[in-house]
């Protein structure tokens, strides 16, 4: 039953609509701005500036397909700022053979050979990223060979 004057039948002011008054209740998830998801870099939807010049040189002077280099790039990042992410290591390579498989038409057997050497080849570089002594993040040629078609 609805009351216009928000008055229940006994002449009083209801405590819902009170407490909506002075409450504003955010959605459910992440809110709108928020960075969370840069925590790792990997899962972020923009580039840095240097991101993005990393990008387009490694397209247009190595001529490495976009994707690829979008994963080489984003993998890079994220592996500087946590270089023992398994996490991302897995997911940058479940994208590598999710691309290849379907570029080159793999079967089952292959697609699961290449999971797995493209997931020891990142856990290298990750490990040779992590023992770096200044921590650059320069690729070197395991991480060319890794990223490059």
């Amino acid at each position: 039953m609805c009351y216009p004057d928000k008055l229940s039948p006994a002449g009083e002011v209801s405590q819902n609509v009170t407490a909506n008054q002075t409450q504003i209740k955010s959605k459910r998830g992440g809110q709108k701005g928020n960075l969370n998801a840069r925590k790792h870099g990997f899962y972020s939807s923009t580039l840095s500036p240097a991101e993005t010049s990393q990008l387009w040189n490694i397209t247009n002077l190595e001529g490495v397909d976009p994707e690829i280099a979008f994963i080489r790039v984003k993998l890079q990042s994220s592996l500087q700022h946590d270089p023992g992410n398994r996490r991302v290591i897995r997911e940058a390579s479940r994208l590598l053979v999710k691309w290849y498989s379907a570029n080159y038409r793999l079967d089952p057997i292959d697609r699961n050979y290449l999971k797995t050497v493209v997931e020891s080849l990142l856990e290298i570089a990750s490990l040779r990223q992590s023992a770096s002594p200044h921590g650059s993040g320069q690729p070197d040629e395991t991480n060319r060979t890794c990223f490059n078609n």
